[in-house]
This record gives C-alpha cells, sequence and structure tokens, in this order.
C-alpha cells in the first residue's frame, strides 16, 4: 500500500528541482545578454581577457617588465657594440674638389666656372681640365685664378661635359672642400650633406668676428698655415686648383680620427 506521505514528499522533491532549474537558466540567459562572467558565489572568477585571476595578471606583468627590460639591455650592448667595432669609411672613398672662376658680363662681375680639379686621396688628380666659355670673358682674374685667354682658347670641354664627368666621379664617394658651396653652385650640381666634409664649416675651423658669439669661415690659407704649417696662395702667385683642393684634403686628414 502506497503511503501518502510519500507521495507528497515527491511531489515536493520535484517543485523544488523544477523551480532550481528554472533560476538557474533565467541567470545563464541573463548573464551572457549582459556580457558579464557572473558565477556561484565562493567560486574563483572566470579567467577571461578582461577579467583574470590576479596571481595571473601579475605574473604577466612580472613578464613584460623582465621582456622590456631584456629589450632595452640588449639595445645599449647593441650601441656599445656599435661604438666599439665603428669604422672608418675607405680611403678610396674620398675625393677633394677645387674650381676657379673668370669673370664674365658687365665689368666681369659675374663669375663664371673656367678649370675644375678632383683628386683622390693620394693627391692623383683625377680630373683637371679647363672649360670652354659660352660667353666674352671680361675679367681673367689671372691673379687669382691663374686663368690666361691662352688657357681659355684651348678649352673644348662643355660646362654640360664638365659637369656630367664630375657627377660620375663624385658618385658614392665623399666629396672634401673648402667652401664648397661656391665650387658646386657654379657647377649647377649638388651632393648629399652626409657624404661632404667642408672644411669652411668645420667648427674647431671657424672663428668669431665679432662679439656675437657667431661663427665665421677663415681662409684656406690661414687655416692651412696655422695647422699644418704649410704655405699656399703665396701673394704674388696665382692660384693652383690642385693645391687647393690637395690643401682642403690635409687638413681633413689632420682632425679624421685614426
Amino acid at each position: 500500500m502506497h503511503h501518502p506521505n510519500n507521495s507528497n514528499k515527491k511531489r515536493n522533491r520535484r517543485r523544488r528541482s523544477d523551480s532550481h532549474g528554472s533560476a538557474s537558466s533565467a541567470f545563464s540567459a541573463s548573464s551572457l545578454s549582459e556580457g558579464e562572467g557572473h558565477s556561484c558565489p565562493g567560486s574563483p572568477p572566470p579567467h577571461s581577457k578582461g577579467n583574470q585571476h590576479p596571481d595571473k595578471n601579475n605574473a604577466n606583468n612580472a613578464n613584460n617588465k623582465c621582456r622590456r627590460s631584456g629589450g632595452r639591455k640588449r639595445r645599449q650592448r647593441s650601441r656599445k657594440r656599435g661604438k666599439g667595432q665603428q669604422t672608418l669609411p675607405e680611403e678610396s672613398k674620398f675625393l677633394a674638389l677645387d674650381c676657379e672662376m673668370v669673370g664674365i658680363g658687365e665689368n666681369g662681375h659675374t663669375s663664371s666656372i673656367a678649370r675644375v680639379t678632383v683628386v683622390d686621396w693620394d693627391g692623383n688628380a683625377l680630373f683637371d681640365e679647363y672649360i670652354q666659355q659660352d660667353e666674352p670673358v671680361t675679367d681673367y682674374r689671372t691673379f687669382v685664378s691663374g686663368i690666361t685667354p691662352q688657357d681659355l682658347e684651348d678649352a673644348t670641354l662643355s660646362l654640360e661635359e664638365c659637369r656630367n664627368m664630375v657627377l660620375q666621379l663624385l658618385q658614392n664617394h665623399i666629396l672634401v672642400g673648402h667652401a664648397l658651396k661656391n665650387d658646386l653652385k657654379a657647377l649647377d650640381i649638388s651632393h648629399p650633406w652626409w657624404l661632404t666634409r667642408d672644411t669652411a664649416k668645420f667648427e674647431p675651423f671657424m672663428k668669431v668676428r665679432f662679439d656675437d658669439g657667431i661663427l665665421w669661415p677663415r681662409k684656406l690659407k690661414e687655416l692651412v698655415s696655422e695647422k699644418l704649417h704649410q704655405e699656399i696662395q703665396i701673394e704674388g702667385k696665382p692660384h693652383s686648383p690642385y693645391e687647393d683642393a690637395l690643401a682642403a684634403l690635409d687638413l681633413y686628414r689632420s682632425v679624421r680620427p685614426k
């Protein structure tokens, strides 16, 4: 015989079970719709990217710090090695340039390039040519340039041809000279600044003229006399572009790291 109390107990257990299941389903649906990682009280929070366990967060932070510190140390070691192992450019990469001008136009005030000289590290003249003039020369400036009418009468090389030949020589080379801006402007060419060594712009070779503290370039003749104890551009004698180019190269050599 079935006891009525047992039936009532079973029905009560089923009601509690159904009620518990409905509540659980509603909680889960609410959690997903809100995007929150709810869990039962007392259980650890889920290890999602947005809500990691504190111990795991601490470990990640420590690892990140170690990686950053290690990266800095490697970069510092790399820089130190770079400084210690820095090599100078090969001597064959250096060329020195100098140009001489004559005057054209009214009173010869406009400069026109008349002679171009390029020398290598060993002092060999790789290029030394007189340039054919497109306009009449009104001032040969012989006392400075050394150029005579006869020199230019025999000249057959045009400025365009000269420019192309010089550009070929200077390609991938380090250019040395004094006040190179004037020579490059006359040739109507440019050269990368990082491949240029201008002794007129080297600060230890410059001087302050006035009380404003501004540095000014010095004459090549003065620098060669003071730094190299040599004499160039002797008064009464015309300038030699070969001599000037070699003097600028010697000045650069005197301060170049050994």
